[in-house]
């Protein structure tokens, strides 16, 4: 049956167009298609194809496959929806596109027992936070950065980040200056785990883990300033932060995670003297959102190609929001599609735009309590790499 199968569709498309189409279906699909054949399961599987369809995953701009990882406060009033659902103390995740359908939107993305099973030992999980993501894979910490994983919440598939023994020292016992971020080196094809130890002794030390080869190393130092971004934003194969100056601007910087060295990425006029900037990624792209000094509007900016200061764009803006001026100032847009549609959260409201035209808008209540989020598309990119693929 298997051969019979495999040979009707050969017969009908060429290889070339069958692993292109193959490209572009979401991740649940690939892996009840590996079933198919040998050598669709072969294809699949591969580290080649993986790493494909993970690009493509991210810069389609498909709703549907757009995924929000929430951390919520279990002191909160609404967090019934976590305990409904989930155990306490769990990350939950839920489609975007779920969110606008008013629908049950959660499903349980991890648990302490496959925290414990991950990192060999028992954990009494007291904090849990996430710290960035990439092509699919979610770094997270645990009982205030004691902990890390890195974790891809499709395949479910968890990895157990060691800590390098200076960031034990005792006089972080008690504080935790620690900046981690989340990117991804194409060049070595190793995902790296980024860690600024911010603890006002400039210049931050830097130290960078490599999950190819299980080491932390240090590198060169961050002097450009004080960071105001809590997690680097992941673009174009470097990691981004906005940083404020000794006279007040706030310039972008980036690090390279090939030549792990820091740069200053150009940025829009002006926008310096808005208040509350804040970096985001939209679909494969760096952004960056502010707002007016009176709270009245919000604008985000998009860089259309990467390091030309003149590509820097102002997609989407908006002015005399309905919405508390508390709730202005935590605008956090989720996803950006190739038509210009984009989705923005205020609190516990999502709105989907077109220009300056609401086309949808969603009261989510489950949104109540999120002490942090990310968003994040499904893939089949494995948190251990060559390792799985036994190289």
């Amino acid at each position: 049956m298997e051969k019979r199968v495999e040979r009707e569709i050969s017969l009908e498309l060429p290889e070339e167009l069958i692993e292109e189409i193959l490209y572009y279906l979401p991740a649940k699909n690939l892996l009840r298609l590996k079933c198919v054949s040998r050598s669709w399961n072969s294809l699949i599987s591969s580290k080649s194809f993986i790493k494909e369809h993970a690009k493509k995953s991210i810069t389609d701009g498909n709703l549907d496959r757009s995924k929000l990882m929430l951390n919520y406060d279990e002191s909160h009033k609404n967090v019934r929806y976590m305990r409904v659902f989930c155990q306490p103390r769990s990350i939950v995740s839920c489609p975007i596109q779920n969110l606008l359908r008013n629908g049950n939107p959660v499903a349980t993305a991890l648990d302490s027992h496959r925290m414990k099973k991950s990192a060999g030992y028992d954990i009494k999980i007291e904090d849990v936070r996430i710290l960035g993501s990439c092509n699919g894979l979610i770094l997270i910490s645990v009982n205030h950065w004691r902990y890390l994983f890195l974790l891809n919440p499709f395949t479910r598939k968890m990895r157990n980040i060691p800590h390098a023994a200076s960031f034990t020292r005792p006089e972080f016992s008690d504080v935790q200056p620690f900046t981690y971020s989340l990117g991804y080196d194409e060049y070595a094809d190793d995902y790296k785990v980024v860690c600024i130890i911010s603890d006002y002794a400039k210049p931050y030390h830097t130290h960078i883990y490599s999950s190819k080869n299980n080491t932390w190393k240090k590198i060169e130092s961050f002097d450009k300033g004080i960071l105001l971004d809590d997690t680097g934003k992941f673009v174009n194969g470097k990691l981004h932060w906005l940083a404020v100056q000794d006279d007040g601007v706030r310039e972008i910087f980036s690090l390279d995670l090939s030549k792990e060295k820091y740069e200053v990425v150009a940025r829009p006029e002006n926008y310096s003297k808005r208040v509350r900037p804040f970096l985001r990624e939209l679909g494969g792209y760096l952004s960056l959102i502010s707002l007016s000094s009176s709270v009245d509007d919000v604008s985000v900016w998009v860089m259309m190609k990467y390091g030309v200061r003149e590509s820097w764009t102002k997609i989407w803006t908006s002015s005399k929001l309905d919405f508390p001026r508390k709730v202005i100032c935590e605008a956090s847009p989720l996803c950006l599609k190739k038509n210009g549609d984009i989705t923005v959260a205020f609190g516990n409201n999502v709105v989907v735009y077109n220009g300056r035209n609401v086309l949808r808008k969603s009261r989510v209540d489950m949104l109540d309590g999120v002490i942090d989020s990310v968003v994040y598309v499904e893939t089949l990119v494995s948190p251990f790499g060559d390792e799985e693929h036994g190289q």
